[in-house]
């Protein structure tokens, strides 16, 4: 049985469309649950005035249910509008998966 896992990408407002584009493009992904979070944290500098009034900072998160030997894929893929906007991904085991 392969191990299924839970990719999860917090992206600003600016990327959202771009990550879309890119995971649609995606043969081997049937899809993906996207929601707007917002991010809270001490390192200031990084958000706008608007953003350090308010005290957060808008994102959207991506989780994508996937293979977990098709992460490393998945990571390249998305790794040119990644890495140069230092995002945060994490992976999440999935214990059970299935459809009612």
């Amino acid at each position: 049985m392969t191990e299924i896992v839970m990719f999860t990408l917090n992206v600003p407002t600016s990327l959202k469309d771009e990550i879309i584009d890119q995971l649609i493009s995606l043969p081997n992904l049937s899809g993906f649950n996207l929601k707007k979070i917002s991010g809270y944290s001490k390192e200031h500098s990084l958000f706008d005035i608007s953003e350090q009034v308010e005290g957060y900072r808008a994102f959207y998160q991506f989780e994508v249910l996937i293979s977990a030997n098709e992460v490393s894929k998945l990571k390249e893929y998305l790794k040119p509008i990644c890495e140069p906007a230092k995002l945060r991904y994490w992976l999440t085991p999935v214990i059970e998966t299935g459809h009612f």
